[in-house]
């Protein structure tokens, strides 16, 4: 029986040692968790893409993963030049050695993993000498919410501070074409929306490919330690969903029909369950938590986002 040809490496364990340099050069190896996962995509294909950086995938080894090891996209990230490296969130040496030599770990895990993934990296990362730590953030600044999924999220920065790990976080208020769903109003194919609110309120607009595009040149360019401690936003467009739906009936020279809700149906959901995170962002939409009043897009003057049209 032929064997599937792949390799996840299991590297040696050395303390990390201190670049006098590193202080004014940018990220060469770069560690990404989470690569499974739709945002995780995104981001490695944007790092092999522009072909600057060693990356290292981690890979979970659990058996239920193992199929996708050998014969799923993995594979197709080692032939365009990424490392695997095999990791268990409950096993600190493995998440150590993996992380030995590196420079700027960046984490897109999902929701399920904020803290029982992140907590564990953040620990492993300060003990590995990473100069930085991406968090998975990637969407507003909700500062009044009670919701557990963004108190996790809260958490892990503080963990990285606690540690005395660099960390930066990078937020780029709403994925379109993670929103626009019938369960956040948007049921475009039957021509209709939802809008609870007056839906007057701004909302930064970033896919997931180009906050991707953005990070990967500014690793590039920018030397880490410029970008250690840092909130970092960045904003592809500005629409609110009155405009949304305008784009939508100026591309498709068609009409849709709009139902205004009362904002109190969306606030009473999270009263009686604050896990409703479709809830929360509607109600984080209408208060403006998506919409920042700077950015740093100009990190990466080359910079062309795509616009929300391209997703509507």
């Amino acid at each position: 029986m032929v064997q599937p040809s792949y390799t996840i490496r299991f590297p040696h364990s050395v303390a990390p040692t201190i670049d006098l340099e590193s202080s004014t050069m940018s990220a060469k190896v770069v560690a990404l968790a989470g690569a499974s996962g739709y945002v995780g995509k995104a981001f490695v294909d944007a790092f092999l893409d522009l072909s600057a950086f060693q990356l290292r995938i981690l890979v979970r080894t659990e058996s239920s993963l193992r199929l996708k090891i050998e014969t799923g996209s993995y594979q197709e990230y080692k032939k365009r030049g990424a490392s695997l490296y095999a990791i268990s969130y409950d096993d600190e040496d493995s998440l150590v050695k993996a992380l030995d030599g590196v420079d700027v770990l960046v984490s897109t895990v999902a929701a399920a993993g904020l803290t029982s993934a992140q907590i564990p990296l953040v620990k492993a990362a300060k003990q590995a000498g990473v100069k930085l730590f991406f968090p998975s953030e990637y969407g507003g600044r909700f500062t009044k919410t009670k919701s557990p999924l963004l108190q996790a999220k809260k958490a892990v920065v503080q963990a990285a501070r606690d540690q005395g790990l660099p960390v930066a976080t990078l937020n780029n208020g709403g994925f379109p074409e993670y929103i626009f769903i019938p369960l956040l109003g948007f049921s475009f194919a039957e021509k209709k929306v939802t809008i609870w609110g007056e839906g007057n309120t701004k909302i930064t607009w970033t896919t997931a490919h180009s906050v991707a595009d953005w990070l990967v040149n500014v690793l590039k360019s920018v030397p880490v330690s410029q970008l250690q401690d840092k909130e970092l936003q960045i904003q592809g467009s500005a629409h609110t969903l009155n405009q949304v739906v305008k784009l939508w009936e100026q591309k498709h020279n068609d009409k849709l029909r709009v139902e205004y809700r009362p904002l109190k149906e969306v606030e009473d959901r999270i009263a009686a369950d604050p896990n409703d995170f479709a809830a929360i962002l509607l109600q984080g939409f209408d208060a403006g938590y998506a919409h920042f009043d700077r950015n740093d897009n100009a990190l990466y003057p080359g910079w062309k986002p795509d616009t929300v049209e391209s997703v509507l």
